[in-house]
């Protein structure tokens, strides 16, 4: 310990010789960031939550041709309309990546070579319809990136087109979904960030006072963001839905982290000479915050552990864990040497008279006041405290159990957003969509043989007991279609009905030697019983028995991204418990003492059981964010409980004993501690007004948990300390009365 305070003093001393120089290379980081920052990609839908997978690549690249579908309402056989339609496919029919476009316009034009003048004859092709869908097949394995130029293409066609007045001509699919949805995320991570550091302001501006350039930690904070987003353009980590989440987050931790630095840099600016002040002030706080910050991030750590293979998540958590290590370091080496020349410029340099201090806050003292003898209340009531405390927890994990779920991903993003809008009227026209959709690719030999083909009928036969299955569609379907509704006896058989299929049909099941079976569900089924499907689909594949050498795979992005969201949700205890034994080996090391180690995490303990009845009270549902929140608390709350705890052992080193103690401690940090945790719940309620409800929700409870962990940090904590402190000087009094050395601290 006292190792690392000599290094944070060593950096105190370097910074308050030449502050010039290091604003300089600060500033000129913020050059490189920005480059950084240029290289960053979005990632959208249900892409976000799936993982590297060879089938599902294998599929992507094979069968799954991306769609964009074309809805157009209105007198779809009305001549005009139908040479839109026409003219709208031939422009699409130039555009980069695109494979095909099927309208009824294809038709009309193979019929009478033209699109002729005549509605009726046009209705004689294609019927009389008010709605008519226009399908652009794109290439296969096409990211997310490459399609949504496509989309822009559609958009200028249909402009191009000149449908008539009273015509409804809405473009929906995943390219347009991708697309308006980037757009969406750039523009909410802006608004967030602006949100978060208009926050700031107020709060730092009415709490942070007493102290000199109060604002100053937002211009620290905001360095470390800007240095967020230049690694992950870096290292390659793209903005998702749930990125965009980080750093509303970061704006909280990090203003925490400065105004820590701030704080302490002004006391020892009350009693030292600027050349000694910022050394000592380093040395004062810098380990305390380190292991603050090293606890945040071993949070974050812990949500990166407990969904490897879902790459949302895992963004979210790399993110935050550069953001909280990049706020540290600008808290540092941007705060600090701006606050030494400010008092150069303000005063004597070379004087060796301590700088005036600003007046405090009647009010604050007297709120400083109360938090102490509050602590000392606490204290003097343990098995009181703790018993209640106890209680509420327990009810906590009871009102856990019946939570509600936010584990639909259409549930993620607004409702109100156009292409989802245009979405669901498509699918209340064509009666389904791609979310309804589930894909089995089938490899081996002989798939083309009438027994393999069989196979498929049996498969279907089993898959359609789900009362959920709407169709199959295979290999078997095509071929028995073309063959007077039979499955021919002899695989020759078998090419001659493929031969009577449209090749664009074909390729839709047969294409690079694989073959591709789609199973057409419900619409609009929730996640569990999607997950059901599965396992049913899952069932009739191994029910219907593959014949040797073949092997069927259940794929999609669908079966993937569901099963892992609802995985996350469920296993949110696991990821508290990853998180408080990761804050504890961190502490234990640091310390060296386990009662050091263990105390700061009781009331963090208390405090994931409370968050529940918080939750069920504002009927917060648990999403696959808010299932991280337990390992965040400790890891965020940590910081509070670390500084009540190092304070009270300061004193205890002065003589005082355990009940002064907690009150001295209480009344010194608890103020500081209750300023820098409403701070962070500023920052963290910018959250709450993002348009993305997976987000809104997570602010409500990161808010509602935060304050949480403060109350828990100065009820709990002091009560927890002298209990265990007591417990230690027992143990140590025992032993020695034993004749047994022991390394417990005597503090």
């Amino acid at each position: 310990m006292d190792l690392l305070r000599s290094a944070f003093a060593r950096v105190g001393n370097r910074i308050q010789k030449r502050p010039l120089l290091t604003l300089v290379v600060v500033v000129g980081l913020i050059v490189v960031a920005g480059a950084g920052a240029s290289q960053i990609t979005s990632v959208t839908g249900n892409q976000a939550f799936v993982d590297s997978n060879p089938t599902l690549e294998r599929f992507e690249d094979t069968f799954d041709r991306g769609t964009m579908a074309v809805l157009v309402r209105g007198d779809v056989t009305e001549p005009a309309t139908m040479r839109a339609i026409d003219t709208f496919d031939r422009r699409m029919e130039t555009a980069d990546r695109v494979v095909s476009v099927l309208t009824p316009a294809d038709q009309v034009r193979a019929e009478y070579g033209r699109i002729p003048d005549s509605q009726a004859q046009i209705e004689r092709v294609v019927g009389d319809r008010s709605s008519t869908v226009v399908t652009v097949v794109l290439e296969s394995g096409l990211t997310q990136e490459e399609q949504r130029p496509v989309y822009e293409d559609a958009l200028d066609a249909r402009s191009w087109a000149a449908f008539p007045a009273g015509t409804e001509v809405i473009i929906t699919g995943q390219p347009a979904f991708s697309a308006q949805l980037s757009v969406l995320i750039q523009q909410s991570t802006q608004q967030l960030l602006g949100l978060a550091v208009g926050l700031m302001v107020i709060a730092l501006f009415f709490l942070f006072r007493g102290v000199r350039l109060r604002l100053l930690p937002i211009v620290a904070v905001f360095v470390g963001v800007i240095y967020t987003f230049g690694a992950m353009g870096y290292l390659g980590i793209p903005n998702s839905t749930l990125t965009s989440a980080v750093f509303p987050i970061l704006i909280g931790l990090g203003i925490d982290y400065s105004v820590q630095f701030h704080q302490r840099y002004e006391e020892e600016l009350e009693r030292a000479p600027p050349s000694e002040a910022l050394p000592a002030a380093l040395a004062g706080i810098g380990p305390a915050v380190l292991v603050a910050m090293l606890a945040a991030a071993l949070g974050f750590g812990a949500t990166w552990v407990a969904t490897l293979g879902v790459p949302a998540f895992e963004w979210f958590a790399q993110t935050s864990i550069l953001g909280v290590m990049l706020s540290f370091m600008t808290g540092i080496f941007l705060l600090t040497p701006v606050l030494t020349l400010w008092v150069r410029w303000r005063y004597d340099a070379e004087s060796t008279t301590p700088r005036p201090a600003v007046d405090d806050d009647d009010e604050l003292s007297d709120v400083a006041r109360f938090l102490g003898r509050g602590a000392r209340f606490f204290a003097s009531h343990p098995a009181l405290i703790l018993a209640i405390a106890g209680l509420l927890t327990v009810g906590g994990f009871y009102a856990g159990e019946s939570l509600g779920t936010l584990a639909d991903f259409e549930e993620f993003f607004p409702q109100d957003l156009p292409a989802y809008v245009n979405l669901q009227q498509f699918r209340a026209v064509s009666g389904g969509g791609d979310a309804a959709r589930y894909d089995i690719i089938v490899s081996g030999t002989d798939l083309r043989d009438p027994e393999t083909l069989r196979w498929m009928e049996r498969f279907s036969a089993a898959a359609a007991g789900s009362g959920q299955v709407v169709a199959v569609e295979s290999p078997a379907t095509v071929v028995a279609g073309a063959n007077g509704g039979e499955i021919p006896a002899t695989e020759a058989g078998v090419e001659r009905a493929l031969d009577r299929v449209p090749p664009e049909r074909r390729q839709q099941f047969y294409t690079d030697g694989y073959a591709h079976i789609v199973v057409i569900a419900e619409s609009d089924i929730t996640p569990r019983e999607t997950l059901s499907l599965i396992r049913s689909i899952e069932s009739a594949l191994e029910l219907s028995q593959p014949p040797a050498g073949v092997e069927a795979d259940l794929t999609g992005t669908a079966v993937i991204s569901t099963p892992s969201v609802i995985d996350q949700i469920e296993s949110r205890d696991q990821i508290t418990g990853y998180g408080v034994l990761a804050v504890f080996v961190l502490l234990l090391l640091y310390y060296r003492d386990p009662v050091k180690a263990l105390a700061p995490l009781i009331p963090m303990l208390f405090v994931v059981g409370w968050q529940n009845i918080y939750m069920a009270a504002f009927d917060i549902r648990v999403s696959p964010l808010g299932a991280s929140l337990g390992a965040l608390s400790v890891g965020i709350g940590a910081e509070y409980t670390v500084i009540v705890m190092e304070r009270y052992f300061e004193e205890k080193r002065r003589g005082a004993d355990p009940l002064d103690a907690i009150e001295t401690a209480g009344a010194r940090v608890g103020k500081a501690i209750t300023i820098s945790g409403m701070t962070t719940v500023f920052g963290f309620s910018a959250l709450t007004l993002s348009p993305f409800p997976i987000i809104g929700d997570f602010g409500y409870l990161t808010v509602g948990v935060i304050f949480l962990t403060l109350v828990a940090a100065i009820t709990t904590l002091p009560p927890v300390l002298v209990v265990l402190d007591q417990l230690r000087m027992d143990v140590r009094a025992w032993l020695d009365s034993d004749g047994v050395e022991t390394v417990l601290d005597a503090d």
